[in-house]
């Protein structure tokens, strides 16, 4: 099939349903090509919308971002993520059009009643999100609550994040076990990564992706300019475009699953438990004693939310899957510890009273080692970290 074959089916196919496709008869082989060409046509599309009125916008991570859209057709354990940056930086509008597909749903305001759902009758925040791809575009309402609730909603959604929640209800009619699946992509400031309250109500449950600022000054003007046609032009060409592109890599999914090298897993395995470690919280009081020794946390989690990802991006036909995964990796370690990594990469690190705690820290999850006040890492982990470092910074 030659270029210009190509390039007039790809006309015809982006004309009619894309359900309707597949009854066109071409090879198998054909089919394969036209699938990857009218991918790159549709990402390149949506680029194309993004340049013309966000052109300061984090194009890697909304790479990534659609990637993890696109991981909701692969099999596999919830997949959760986080992201966050500075507000009206770009991320909403990637979200709002992912939301608007239908095999997405929003959640904004979660109440610990609505999760446990009622034994008899009313609704059921989990009936009506399984099997979905939640957004919630911004997690301070959630945040924002009183601290009870807050921390009853938390308790719960670690219940349902590790695949049953069993509500009791002190009833004669018992309780109501709900089993459910579904994927979530929360978006928050740097406000709440920096008080780090995710980490302690979910625990590792989550991926995070830093959203970065683009020319700030350059933002605001374009904000001015777009503001008249927000809603009736940019909106609605943005959710077409996320819209078309999911729904041709669902038909390569069905096509065709995405299948990793096996590299590439290798990778995945090695930096999902790199970064499970150097990820890893230790409990202090509000004097700063440590209150048991830590444990690290395995990768398992992050090994199978990479795995996704990296298919995401595969049926996205991106070819730079390590540097992306390098780039969630980093950003799922807290942003103080990573920078201290990079200052250990270089060499070793006197304690002062900035970074003693920290210091600590490392030394106890057992990544650096100690002497008279010097800090350095073992050696055993030093390439490893240096190689993911090297990756994304």
């Amino acid at each position: 099939m030659n270029q210009q074959q190509i390039n007039e089916l790809r006309q015809k196919l982006e004309q009619i349903p894309d359900e309707e496709w597949k009854s066109l008869s071409w090879s198998e082989e054909d089919q394969r090509e036209i699938l990857q060409k009218l991918r790159e046509a549709r990402l390149s599309t949506l680029f194309g919308v993004i340049s013309q009125y966000f052109k300061s916008i984090d194009r890697q991570a909304t790479k990534i971002l659609m990637a993890v859209a696109i991981a909701h057709c692969v099999p596999g354990e919830m997949l959760w993520v986080r992201v966050y940056g500075a507000s009206r930086s770009g991320k909403t509008e990637i979200l709002r059009a992912i939301a608007k597909h239908p095999d997405s749903t929003e959640m904004e305001v979660i109440t610990p009643a609505s999760i446990r759902g009622g034994l008899d009758e009313g609704h059921r925040l989990l009936e009506r999100i399984k099997d979905k791809l939640v957004i919630t575009k911004d997690l301070a309402s959630i945040l924002a609550s009183k601290p009870q609730a807050r921390n009853e909603v938390f308790g719960l959604l670690r219940s349902v994040k590790d695949g049953r929640l069993t509500a009791d209800f002190g009833t004669e009619k018992g309780y109501l076990p709900q089993e459910v699946k579904f994927d979530w992509i929360i978006g928050t400031t740097p406000v709440f990564a920096q008080y780090k309250q995710m980490e302690d109500l979910l625990g590792a449950r989550y991926i995070d992706l830093n959203w970065r600022t683009g020319n700030r000054e350059e933002m605001a003007s374009q904000a001015m300019v777009n503001n008249p046609i927000l809603d009736t032009v940019i909106r609605p060409a943005i959710a077409e475009a996320v819209g078309k592109l999911i729904d041709q890599a669902k038909d390569s999914q069905r096509f065709k699953p995405a299948e990793l090298n096996e590299d590439t897993k290798q990778i995945i395995m090695d930096w999902a438990d790199l970064t499970a470690l150097l990820r890893s919280p230790v409990a202090r009081d509000f004097q700063h004693r440590v209150k048991f020794h830590p444990e690290p946390e395995v990768g398992t989690e992050l090994a199978q939310g990479f795995e996704r990802i990296a298919k995401g991006l595969t049926l996205l036909n991106e070819t730079d899957i390590d540097f992306c995964i390098a780039r969630l990796c980093q950003d799922s370690i807290p942003y103080e510890r990573r920078e201290l990594i990079d200052r250990l990469l270089n060499g070793s690190v006197t304690s002062n009273a900035n970074w003693h705690y920290s210091l600590e820290d490392l030394r106890l999850l057992g990544i650096c080692e100690e002497s008279n006040s010097n800090y350095w890492l073992k050696p055993e982990l030093r390439d490893r970290i240096s190689l993911l470092f090297s990756q994304w910074m």
